[in-house]
């Protein structure tokens, strides 16, 4: 999801949006800083988000969801310099433990984080 938003105002929106939709981020890596050790100018910045109470949920199902949860928030500036907002849809990622209890709680995940993005960006 592309914004006009600069990084910093992205960045700063889905730290606050990420709290008001009840989650938290548990880690934060920023992929710019790193990859300046290459000499690569970029600003990129992965959030790893979740719920532990939502967590729960996927792991009750099944201890092999920890690959895919918490989920991956990823907001990054292209060579021209325009933000956007990417994320791993739930959905697509837990289809494939073929678990009706999951996929209801990926599906809410996948709105969640739509909305999130929508949100950050606009």
């Amino acid at each position: 999801m592309s914004s006009n938003k600069s990084f910093d105002e992205v960045t700063k929106a889905v730290k606050s949006l990420v709290a008001k939709n009840g989650m938290m981020i548990m880690a934060e890596v920023d992929q710019g800083r790193m990859l300046s050790m290459t000499g690569l100018n970029l600003k990129a910045t992965l959030y790893i988000v979740g719920n532990p109470v939502v967590g729960k949920q996927l792991f009750e199902q099944d201890h092999a969801v920890g690959l895919y949860v918490p989920v991956r928030i990823f907001v990054y500036s292209d060579a021209s310099g325009k933000t956007s907002v990417s994320y791993d849809k739930p959905s697509t990622l837990l289809s494939q433990f073929q678990n009706s209890k999951m996929n209801m709680v990926a599906e809410m995940l996948d709105q969640k984080l739509e909305g999130l993005a929508n949100m950050a960006a606009h």
